[in-house]
Order: C-alpha cells, then sequence, then structure tokens
C-alpha cells in the first residue's frame, strides 16, 4: 500500500513490506522494509497505517543500510498527540469501554463485498437532523463513542474517529484501541479527506449512506477525491444497518403517533402556509418542491411528533405540487385527527395532503418528471443542510434546482401567536429556572453535595413540570469550573464534576413547549469571584446591553451589529471563537436557521462568552425578539430593536458596576424589575414563595 510521509521540505514515499502494528508503550515502532526503500527521517509529522501517528520532534531515527529494520525510538516521558490511553501492554480499560473488534470485522466483511476501501460513518440521519433518534445512532454502534458529535471512517486495515474538544476525554475513554482518535481543532490533525489519501491507492472506491450526507457535502467529497485519483461510490444501502439488526439490539423508531397544533398555536392554518409556498413556487417558475428538513415539514403542516430527542418533529418527507401535496410517513404515524386535519381524504387536492408510506418517496421522484421542469431541492443555509445526495440523485435529470427552502424563510418570522406563545413559555421557563438556582444556591450553602449531573436532573425535573411542557430542548450544559472552558461541554460520569463556591458554574440549558421554544445561559458564583472573573462576566453583561438596547433602520443583518456584543471584550484584548446569534424556533428546533437579516417577529439568541483554558468559562444568553422602536425624531418608521424575552435575573455576584455606564446600568434596573414583576407574578401564582424571596433579592436595583 501506498503511504505518504509529510516532513517541512518534502513528502516522501515508502513503501510497507509488513503491516505497521501501533506503537507500543515502550516508545519503539518496528518496520520492516526492502532494500530498495529510501527513507529520511528528518520528519517532523510521520503518518503509519492503522491510525495517524503524529511525532512532533521526537523521534530519533536509525537506517540500516540495506534490507531489515527501521527503528524510530521516541524520547522518553513524551506523548504524541494521537497516543490512546490504556492501550499498551498490561494497561487496563476503562469501565465501559465497548470491544468493536468484531463489529469491525463484519462492516469490512460487507466492504469486501461491495469492492469498497473505506467507509464514513456520520453522526446524522436520513433528513440531515441537528439531533437524531437512537435507531440511527450508527456511529455509536459501530465505534461505541456516544458523544452527540463526531465522525468515523473505516478502511480495510484502520479505523479512525473525528470530534471535538467537548467529547475528548469520554472518546478515549469509549474507544476501544481498534481506533485512531481524530481530535478535531488541532492543526496536526488532517480532515477526513486528507486522512484517506494517505490511506489509499488511486482507483480505489470509497463510500457513505447518500440518504444521510447532504447534497453539498457528498458533492465537496467527490470533487476532493476524484482529483486524488481516488472514487465516490453511491450505494442505496447503508452498511452498518447490515450488521446492526434487533438482535444486535438496535432500538427502534419511537412508536408515538403524530398530533396537531392546532391555531391557538400556531396563528396560520396550514392550509394558508402552503398558499404561501406555492405562491413562491411559481415567482420562482417550479412546479414541485421536496421537503426533507423534519422542523419545515413539521412547521408547514402544523404537526408536532416524537421521533427525534429535543425536537417535537417526525419521520417524513413532504412534496409539494402546485395543486396537490404528498406527505410520507412510516405506518401507524398518522391518526383519525391527523387525517381530518389535513382532509388527507378530500376531493379538492389543492385543500388537502394525501398520506402515503415513508418509504415510497424513493418510487414517487423519479415520476415528478411528469409535473414540469423545475423541481426545488432545497439548499444548505444557516444551520439547514440541504437536501440529502440521494434525493438529488432520484430526481430526474436535468430537473433539480437548489435554493433556499421557502420554508425556511417563512418560519423565521413569527406570527403574532407565535410570537405570544414565546414570551408565555419563557415566563414559565423562568419560574423553573429560577427555582433550580435558588434550590442550588441554599443547597451549596448548606453543605449540601451538588454537581453537574444532579443539577441537569434536576433542572429536567422542574422544567417538565411546567404546563404544555414537552421536555427539554438540548442536551444541558451544566459546567463547573475547568469544564465550563468547554463552550458546548454535556457532563458524563466520567467528568462529572462537584458544583462548590470556589468557580463559576455555567448553565445553558432550555425546554420545549406546545407554545415556544426556550434557550438560555446564565453564569453563577456561590463563593467570591475573583475581580477578573467579575471584570469578564461584566463585560459579557455590557454586550448583551449593549446590543440589546440599540436603535437600527430595518435591513441591518447579523454581521453589521456583531461588533456590538463584542466591543466591551475586545477593550480587554478578549474574543470567543463561536457565533453570538442563532435563530430559535416555535415548538422546533433550538437552533433554527434564518437569512441574518433582522426583522419584527425575528426570535434568537444573543449570546457573548469567554473561555479561558482549563481554568474557567463564562457565557450568558437571552432569547429576544424584534420590535419597532420608539425614535424621538424623523417620520420613518422603520427603526427596530430588541426586545428581551428571556426573563431570569444576572448574578449581582459577579457584576462590577463601576465599570458600567449610566445607560447601561438603567438598563439593567429596568430589565430586573421587569423580571421581578413578571416572573414574580408567576411564582406567587404557583405558590413558589420561597423562590420569589430568593427573586427579590437577585433584582435588587444598582445605586447609581
Amino acid at each position: 500500500m501506498r503511504k505518504h510521509y509529510s516532513s517541512d521540505t518534502e513528502c516522501l514515499e515508502v513503501r510497507l513490506v509488513e503491516t505497521i502494528y501501533r506503537l507500543s508503550y515502550t516508545g519503539t515502532i518496528r518496520i520492516t522494509v526492502s532494500a530498495d526503500t529510501s527513507l529520511l527521517c528528518r520528519s517532523t509529522m510521520l503518518r503509519l497505517s492503522l491510525g495517524v501517528l503524529v511525532l512532533v520532534g521526537l523521534v530519533a531515527c536509525k537506517t540500516p543500510p540495506d534490507a531489515g529494520n527501521l527503528v524510530l525510538v521516541r524520547n522518553e516521558n513524551t506523548r504524541s498527540l494521537f497516543d490512546r490511553y490504556s492501550c499498551g501492554s498490561g494497561e487496563t480499560s476503562p469501565p465501559g469501554r465497548v470491544d468493536t473488534t468484531q463489529r469491525l470485522q463484519r462492516l469490512r466483511q460487507q466492504m469486501i463485498q461491495a469492492n469498497l476501501s473505506a467507509y464514513i460513518i456520520t453522526s446524522g440521519d436520513d433528513h440531515q437532523s441537528e439531533y437524531v433518534a437512537s435507531h440511527d445512532l450508527r456511529r455509536g454502534y459501530l465505534s461505541g463513542f456516544t458523544g452527540s458529535a463526531g465522525d468515523a471512517v473505516v478502511t480495510l486495515h484502520s479505523a479512525a474517529l473525528w470530534t471535538d474538544s467537548r467529547y475528548y476525554l469520554q472518546a478515549e475513554n469509549q474507544l476501544d484501541c481498534n481506533w485512531v482518535l481524530m481530535k478535531s481543532g488541532y492543526k496536526e490533525v488532517p480532515s477526513i479527506q486528507e486522512w484517506l489519501l494517505s490511506e489509499l491507492l488511486p482507483g480505489d472506491l470509497i463510500s457513505a449512506d447518500s440518504r444521510i450526507i447532504s447534497y453539498t457535502e457528498w458533492t465537496n467529497w467527490d470533487s476532493y477525491f476524484t482529483k486524488a485519483g481516488l472514487r465516490l461510490e453511491l450505494l442505496l444501502v447503508n452498511l452498518v444497518d447490515k450488521i446492526w439488526g434487533v438482535e444486535e439490539g438496535r432500538p427502534p423508531y419511537p412508536s408515538d403517533p403524530l398530533f396537531v397544533l392546532n391555531t391557538s398555536y400556531t396563528g396560520l392554518s396550514w392550509q394558508e402556509k402552503i398558499a404561501a409556498v406555492r405562491q413562491s413556487m411559481d415567482n420562482n417558475n417550479c412546479n414541485a418542491l421536496v421537503l426533507t428538513a423534519l422542523d419545515e415539514i413539521a412547521w408547514l403542516m402544523n404537526l408536532r411528533g416524537a421521533d427525534v430527542p429535543f425536537t417535537p418533529v417526525f419521520q417524513s418527507y413532504l412534496i409539494v405540487g402546485l395543486t396537490w401535496a404528498t406527505l410520507y410517513l412510516p405506518p401507524g404515524k398518522s391518526t383519525p385527527d391527523v387525517e381530518a386535519h389535513l382532509n388527507a381524504n378530500g376531493r379538492n387536492e389543492a385543500d388537502s395532503v394525501r398520506i402515503k408510506n415513508y418509504t415510497d418517496i424513493w418510487d414517487d421522484l423519479p415520476n415528478l418528471k411528469e409535473d414540469g421542469d423545475r423541481v426545488w431541492l432545497p439548499s444548505a443555509f444557516s444551520y439547514a443542510r440541504g437536501a440529502s445526495y440521494l434525493i438529488y440523485k432520484k430526481v430526474p435529470e436535468g430537473k433539480a434546482v437548489f435554493a433556499v427552502s421557502p420554508v425556511l424563510l417563512m418560519k423565521d418570522s413569527k406570527s403574532d401567536i407565535e410570537g405570544h406563545g414565546m414570551q408565555n413559555a419563557h415566563v414559565r421557563d423562568a419560574v423553573a429556572l429560577c427555582q433550580f438556582l435558588s434550590m442550588l444556591e441554599d443547597g451549596v450553602a448548606a453543605g449540601e453535595i451538588w454537581d453537574e449531573l444532579s443539577a441537569v436532573s434536576t433542572l429536567e425535573r422542574l422544567r417538565t413540570a411546567q404546563s404544555l411542557s414537552l421536555g427539554p430542548s438540548f442536551g444541558t450544559i451544566a459546567a463547573f469550573g475547568p469544564n465550563a472552558a468547554l463552550p458546548h461541554y454535556e457532563p458524563t460520569f466520567e467528568t462529572n464534576r462537584i458544583i462548590d463556591n470556589t468557580s463559576v458554574f455555567m448553565l445553558d440549558s432550555g425546554g420545549q413547549y406546545l407554545d415556544g421554544t426556550t434557550d438560555v445561559t446564565r453564569t453563577i458564583h456561590l463563593g467570591t469571584p475573583t475581580d477578573t472573573e467579575r471584570e469578564i462576566y461584566t463585560s459579557l453583561l455590557m454586550g448583551c446591553i449593549d446590543i440589546a438596547s440599540t436603535v437600527f433602520p430595518e435591513g441591518q443583518t447579523l454581521s453589521s451589529l456583531e461588533i456590538l456584543i463584542r466591543a466591551p471584550l475586545y477593550r480587554l484584548g478578549l474574543n470567543y471563537g463561536h457565533g453570538s446569534t442563532h435563530g430559535i424556533g416555535f415548538c422546533l428546533g433550538v437552533h433554527e436557521a434564518f437569512n441574518t437579516t433582522y426583522h419584527e417577529n425575528f426570535f434568537g439568541s444573543q449570546e457573548p462568552g469567554y473561555y479561558q483554558d482549563n481554568e474557567f468559562g463564562i457565557r450568558l444568553e437571552n432569547i429576544v425578539t424584534v420590535v419597532k422602536a420608539n425614535v424621538t425624531l424623523g417620520s420613518d418608521s422603520n427603526y427596530l430593536t430588541f426586545k428581551p424575552v428571556t426573563l431570569v435575573p444576572y448574578d449581582n455576584n459577579l457584576i462590577n458596576p463601576h465599570i458600567m455606564n449610566k445607560k447601561e446600568l438603567l438598563w439593567l434596573n429596568d430589565y430586573h424589575t421587569k423580571v421581578r414583576e413578571i416572573i414574580g407574578e408567576e411564582l406567587l401564582r404557583q405558590g413558589l414563595h420561597d423562590v420569589h424571596g430568593w427573586l427579590l433579592r437577585k433584582t435588587e436595583p444598582i445605586i447609581i
């Protein structure tokens, strides 16, 4: 097989006669080479089969004059980025680590039958969803790694998994020694494409599930591999499905039926929504629109389900024609109420939605040639990944037209009734969060033992006790001390920390309700914060205030206002790497795509943060909506501003009022007055008098 050795000045090809076994913890690799092999041992990076081994400046080289052994000796007491823990001779595997040897053998047998040299297993589902059902956790089954983010690649001789910094420790513990852990974010770590180029020969075949991979991602891969002399092969079956069935413990899809979300929550009927979609289709000269994103289908049809964690959607496809529409559902999902809601048996096709079997779409897509010349497929945009590659391939050749889904653009502007529901949902959600924060504060002060996992379970219990609750809207980020330095950390048994009064505790959480979706982040300190922590926290708060209080003409974009939320942190010479704003759905996805231009009834986040490696992290997040602004001069009414929807007190223990200006202090006092009035009233209505007393203390005005 061909291997590439990259150095500061050149890339060398080395012909290996025998398989290279993984680095032992004695620090020596022994490679058998043939006499005609030329070697140069000056490389700062060495890539080997059965895992990419990176040894940066840590090897001494001994090259025999003729055929024999090349011995690379690692310097004492050093580890490379790709060394695996608990994989050395005599070392004990961590508890819970899954032996994937047989799973990989069975997958490779399937690969050989399909004439493949590599197979890519991503974390997605057939609808490119952010969260996926347990049935679709193929990468988790194959690798044993259960984190929510990560992609696996298996060749006939190697296996590697890519994941981000949230999951380095979890992946190290869960992946057995068949796997190389690729820590995304390090410059030394190759991409999937780069790694495969170093592992394979020209002409080798690669594949993945084209139902899961988006058109954009597939075509990018195909272009890269083609230039490298490799081939990306289209298969109509997922190879992991062939080795993972009920007998191997694969869970079924949820069986919960759909339910109708009536217009008292949505404001608009599905008939009104689909009429607007058809107008967009007509304007773009399209005869059919194929929708594959589950949140778009649920929103358009005013239906909800429980097929996916954290998001009340359901497995489905939807094709909308100019005078007809077909919804594709798995068996048992529809009910008489749903059929009546959709007028599924009606004679007026424009005013009814036919229901067909979920898998029938693959037979129907090729027949769209009978419905005109242009079939609209959603393109990738913002958080939306667009239609899958297989959807594209099944549409008659030359008929597919890619553009941003009209449903995506419609649902990012909430109706008045949706907006009212969102605000009501945030009130009840704030009650649950205030209950939790007061309970945590009192408990720690009294000497109770709290940790990150108990915080997650307690908050979820309080949220689900609120009316109209459908559960959490994402996996709660409960991070104490150094764990908070990871922006998207989620606690596990391996990483769980005690929460006490020695550092900051960052809590990013949200809930799903029939009348809205929430997402809120607060950071608190239950002891005495450092001056640095207070200065950073207050600067982040100032950023929240400065952007929330700004007035701007209609048409301003996310990028044009971004400087306002970051500027106070910039003045400290600090910054953060994640975005500051995302859209949020209405009883749908907590991360919703939007067109980045602010308009009335937009709902989304404002969330600055700062993360000090291995020490602490601080983030603040409110959901806001865009409303008309009151301007003092001028007759132009097209000026807008933000209105906070999240109503949860900031931690006065972390606020340094001396670095805030008068305008910011007035805004903060006004915000806390609203929290005290609106949330306080609901706390009293629910009989939570102790929490109400806590709220009064937390919302005391700052004397200016």
